[in-house]
């Protein structure tokens, strides 16, 4: 009697509603399956993540997430590291590392390729801050050279005399500096990095001259003057720093030798 009331529970057919709305009868077998084929978890029963009790997964029931490409890191030039490495020379100067940090972190820099790289070396130590910077002149002559902080503002005045301002050794932590000049009779002339760039859009000339001779394109990075203002009859240059000379023993080593 056990025997066929077993027999009878076999088989017994199984109800499942389909996606589509339609209705089908499955044999029941002792699993219960899903209309994929796929073991179906009842409500007395947990539900089943895809690992065994030996800690075997199966394949088949395991999701593979895919990580998002990352973000490619933008490239860096030598202007890039330039910049770093005088912000190191000047945290030497302020006492924050000591020379054989120095080297080593200078290591860093001419190795990094990316702006990720190049950041993470300088991390640790502060963003130098500059005042707004402004000359005024008469008929006298006044000049930033050297290694200096360029700031994000900078005002220029000169009535007869000259101003130089010389960036090639200068730390700018800005990508946009204003400057804002106020010329004369005088002169104004500005010393660039290669790889730097000025606009000379924002400027009212009169009967003066305004030229630049910084040609090359802007590197990645690398600072922007925007200059505003106006300019009577005198002039603004802006220009690369010329090669240095050669002195006379130089030459006379270079020169070719007569042949015997």
């Amino acid at each position: 009697m056990t025997a066929e009331f077993h027999r009878c529970l076999e088989l017994v057919e199984i109800d499942v509603q389909q996606p589509t709305g339609h209705r089908s009868f499955l044999p029941h077998t002792g699993d219960n399956l899903g209309t994929s084929g796929h073991r179906v978890a009842t409500a007395a029963e947990p539900y089943d993540s895809g690992e065994s009790e030996r800690g075997e997964v199966h394949m088949a029931d395991t999701f593979e997430p895919r990580l998002p490409a990352q973000v490619p890191q933008n490239l860096i030039g030598d202007t890039d590291r330039e910049l770093v490495a005088r912000q190191l020379q000047r945290a030497v100067e302020e006492g924050r590392i000591d020379l054989f940090e120095l080297d080593k972190r200078l290591v860093a820099v001419y190795a990094a390729r990316t702006s990720t790289e190049l950041v993470a070396v300088t991390a640790d130590l502060p963003v130098p801050v500059a005042e707004p910077l402004e000359l005024r002149t008469g008929s006298g002559s006044r000049e930033k050279v050297g290694n200096w902080i360029v700031p994000s503002e900078i005002t220029l005045e000169v009535r007869s005399g000259s101003i130089k301002l010389d960036f090639t050794e200068a730390f700018c932590p800005h990508t946009e500096v204003t400057v804002r000049v106020q010329v004369g009779s005088g002169h104004v002339q500005l010393i660039m990095p290669r790889g730097w760039q000025v606009e000379f859009d924002r400027i009212e000339v009169r009967s003066g001259d305004l030229q630049s001779k910084v040609t090359e394109p802007r590197q990645p990075g690398a600072p922007l003057l925007r200059f505003e203002g106006q300019v009577g009859s005198g002039s603004v240059l802006a220009r690369y720093p010329r090669p240095p000379r050669r002195s006379f023993w130089a030459w006379l080593l270079r020169r070719p030798r007569p042949v015997a």
